[in-house]
């Protein structure tokens, strides 16, 4: 008796601030190239917000995309609104409505833009399992 068994390969990309902009765009442009996002304080505002106005394309297998921003990063404290901008990027995802995205958005309580992506990256790779 044989038995095969099937290996199934997992993409992870991982982004914070400019890195997390490079995420969205491949997400919006290139779903499919992985297969889990997390994006940390995505800098939406580059380029004056112009990764709101990319046309998307829908992914044809099932993605996770997990988004995170600090409480803190608004112009109070860090000069851009990065909360209003993840809030705008999950927005745009949501209205794809695509059964391909399970997605997961978070405001970290207290955190600032040089403190958020650790809280990011550990809750994005453990919500991901």
């Amino acid at each position: 008796m044989s038995k095969t068994t099937e290996l199934v390969t997992h993409k992870t990309y991982i982004g914070n601030s400019l890195g997390g902009l490079l995420g969205a765009t491949i997400l919006f442009t290139e779903p499919d190239l992985f297969s889990h996002y997390i994006i940390g304080s995505p800098s939406v505002w580059f380029d004056s917000n112009a990764v709101l106005a990319l046309q998307v394309n829908k992914p044809k297998v099932p993605i996770k995309v997990y988004i995170s921003v600090g409480a803190k990063e608004t112009p109070a404290f860090e000069g851009q609104n990065m909360v209003e901008g993840a809030k705008q990027l999950v927005q745009k995802i949501n209205a794809l409505n695509s059964d391909n995205i399970q997605l997961k958005s978070v405001v970290i309580e207290g955190a600032s833009h040089a403190t958020a992506f650790p809280t990011t990256a550990i809750q994005g790779l453990d919500w991901l399992q």
